[in-house]
């Protein structure tokens, strides 16, 4: 069987792990479907962002840059190293990724996995090519990727979420409107929820800690393709420390429609002036 990891399980970056779960206190992660997740296009965004909502983020850009939100510029271009377990089909698999990005729309991701020898998994977006390549053995085949404009927006949309949103890089964009501010309360604390409507993306649903400040889960809703059901995503974010200047998560957890199905311990996470456009590119 070829293994084309992540493609099994819906979007390509479907590749997850599952670490250590323990019972230690964060914000929630079990996914609560609302009407306004399960029809997200039906989200009523306002025309301007709300000032309450504006002043929530502006604290955790502050409490994440030392109080130098400037420096969420430098985190549009950035390399990211991880480690992991991949659960694909019920199975834990130990992986290391890694990612080169620029925002907002090139990516490439390497997974390295030992699944009955070597295998390495390279993903890669430089809008509107999508592309995707397996290793094994010596060999590199190419992944099928459904050849659609609505799965590459649905995968870039993914990554402004799973990247750049836990960078807080989209919160620093002037064309992003930010919403609906809420407090709940979690494990007796309160926290502070948002919504953020970025262009291209689904309305994500933000959810900070009041004690630090930072941004600790991101929600949103997608539908994949046509004619399918939409699909809750939540990202957890934890042992949030310093790199290269920005406070940011350490660990890195993501729930599909409910249960885990990754979860990251970050190695580096270093920001650069550039990375050249050929490094998104398909090989030849």
């Amino acid at each position: 069987m070829p293994h084309t990891t992540g493609l099994q399980v819906g979007l390509v970056f479907g590749l997850v792990i599952l670490a250590g779960c323990g019972p230690e206190k964060e914000l929630p992660t079990t996914v609560t479907l609302t009407p306004d997740r399960d029809l997200p296009t039906l989200i009523a965004v306002p025309p301007q962002s709300n000032p309450a909502a504006a002043k929530i983020v502006d604290r955790c850009l502050a409490a994440s840059t030392e109080g130098h939100p400037e420096r969420i510029g430098k985190a549009k271009a950035f390399r990211l190293a991880m480690k992991g377990v991949v659960i694909r089909q019920g199975v834990e698999v130990a992986t290391i990724r890694r990612v080169d990005a620029v925002w907002p729309d090139r990516f490439v991701q390497f997974d390295e996995f030992n699944e009955g020898g070597p295998v390495r998994v390279i993903m890669g977006l430089r809008r509107p090519v999508l592309w995707a390549r397996n290793h094994r053995d010596g060999q590199s085949t190419k992944i099928p990727v459904p050849e659609s404009e609505q799965y590459e927006a649905v995968i870039a949309a993914e990554a402004v979420g799973r990247y750049w949103m836990a960078l807080l890089v989209p919160l620093t964009d002037p064309k992003t409107i930010v919403f609906d501010p809420k407090t709940e309360t979690v494990d007796g604390q309160a926290v502070s929820v948002i919504k953020a409507s970025v262009p291209g993306c689904p309305v994500f649903t933000l959810w900070f800690d009041d004690k630090t400040g930072f941004l600790g889960r991101i929600d949103f809703m997608q539908t994949e393709q046509l004619g399918s059901n939409p699909i809750a995503k939540t990202f957890i974010l934890k042992d949030h420390r310093l790199f290269s200047g920005l406070m940011i998560p350490g660990k890195i957890g993501y729930r599909h429609n409910g249960p885990v199905v990754e979860s990251w311990a970050v190695d580096s996470w270093d920001f650069v002036d550039k990375i050249d456009d050929i490094v998104f590119d398909a090989p030849k």
